[in-house]
């Protein structure tokens, strides 16, 4: 399954915006369901690019909508060497 990308305001840095990735995983205990597996990077996105750059590299689909989308630049950041999520 793919694995989305949504940006979101940061919980510990007021005003910066970080991403979630969100998959549907298959599991088979007790039947087979779906379940969905959440994970917050705090890893702080200064623009579009660089948040299309994140999403490049690790095979997300970036969703690219909401007020934290709107309120980055289209250019000015790019990917940090630590931003392994």
């Amino acid at each position: 399954m793919a694995t989305s990308m949504h940006l979101v305001w940061s919980s510990t840095a007021p005003g910066s915006v970080v991403y979630e990735t969100h998959a549907i995983e298959v599991v088979e205990e007790g039947g087979v369901h779906g379940e969905v597996v959440s994970e917050r990077h705090e890893v702080t996105v200064h623009s579009r690019a660089q948040a299309e750059e994140i999403a490049a590299e690790h095979g997300y689909e970036l969703y690219r909508d909401g007020e934290e989308w709107d309120s980055l630049p289209e250019e000015g950041g790019s990917l940090p060497e630590d931003a392994e999520g």
